[in-house]
């Protein structure tokens, strides 16, 4: 695949960055239809990337067909979406065989959601020489997945991890250290994420000191925060505290604008305030 845009396919991709994939789909189809080369793999895989994997498999079938290797990967996340691990494999193999980067971790986690824990933990391995979100993958398997879990070992890949700017390590390890008791080390990770401006972090650190009775006034600001931020999975935490302080009326507004997104939790939280007033 050519790594220079041509104009309609430069259009899209600036708008799928920008968050705009209407307008990337448009752009992409209007490439196909001038003939742009490499319109078929880029809408392709925006349409795996939506959630509509029946529609991308045939295109990047195309690409496939035509000897572009690149589409290994798109097409088998497009599989693996439409539930057809085997088909998916093969894929994730054959990219792994091209030497295309990302195609261990994809495969790694293929091998994990099929159970093949000691396969996948291989492929992550070698994943994670490139790529830190491996290391926070593989760090998981340790803890969750692998006989005899290895705590420590999975510590030391997420610090690894973080010391690489891999954000979701830190949520991992502050999960990690709650569970083993170690809160003020959980507290001190997340506060350095939060104050650099981890709306995730924020998230995790109001969980955890909204559990403390002097802790529930920064729970709230950091709620509103990770809002403001754009991560509105905070709205259902934030109703469900502020039900528990009994600012009702407060909670039931928040949790009705995130039941209305189709946030189950909330959905569940609101009923359960309504039912109280019946």
């Amino acid at each position: 695949m050519s790594t220079d845009l041509t104009p309609w396919i430069a259009r899209g991709y600036q708008a799928h960055n920008d968050g705009d994939d209407e307008t990337a789909e448009a752009s992409y189809r209007k490439a196909l239809e001038e003939g742009e080369p490499d319109a078929a793999y880029y809408l392709g895989d925006l349409l795996v990337q939506l959630d509509r994997a029946a529609e991308g498999e045939p295109l990047l079938r195309e690409v496939l067909a035509s000897g572009d290797t690149d589409a290994h990967i798109p097409l088998g996340n497009a599989l693996w979406d439409l539930e057809r691990p085997e088909e998916a494999e093969e894929q994730f193999r054959a990219a792994v065989t091209a030497g295309h980067p990302g195609a261990h971790f994809n495969l790694g986690l293929l091998l994990r959601d099929t159970e093949r824990f000691e396969e996948a933990a291989e492929m992550l391995r070698v994943a994670s020489q490139d790529d830190p979100e491996a290391l926070v993958e593989l760090a998981v398997m340790l803890v969750e997945d692998l006989e005899g879990g290895d705590e420590a070992e999975a510590e030391r890949l997420l610090s690894e991890a973080i010391a690489q700017g891999e954000e979701d390590a830190v949520i991992v390890l502050a999960t990690l250290y709650v569970e083993q008791e170690r809160e003020e080390e959980a507290e001190a990770l997340l506060r350095t994420a939060s104050d650099a401006g981890s709306a995730a972090a924020k998230i995790d650190l109001a969980n955890l000191l909204s559990d403390y009775d002097d802790g529930t006034e920064e729970a709230e600001r950091l709620y509103r925060e990770a809002i403001e931020l754009g991560d509105t999975d905070a709205e259902n935490n934030l109703g469900a505290l502020l039900a528990d302080l009994g600012r009702i009326d407060e909670a039931k507004e928040i949790l009705r604008r995130a039941a209305d997104r189709g946030d189950e939790y909330a959905i569940e939280n609101l009923a359960t305030l309504t039912a109280k007033d019946n």
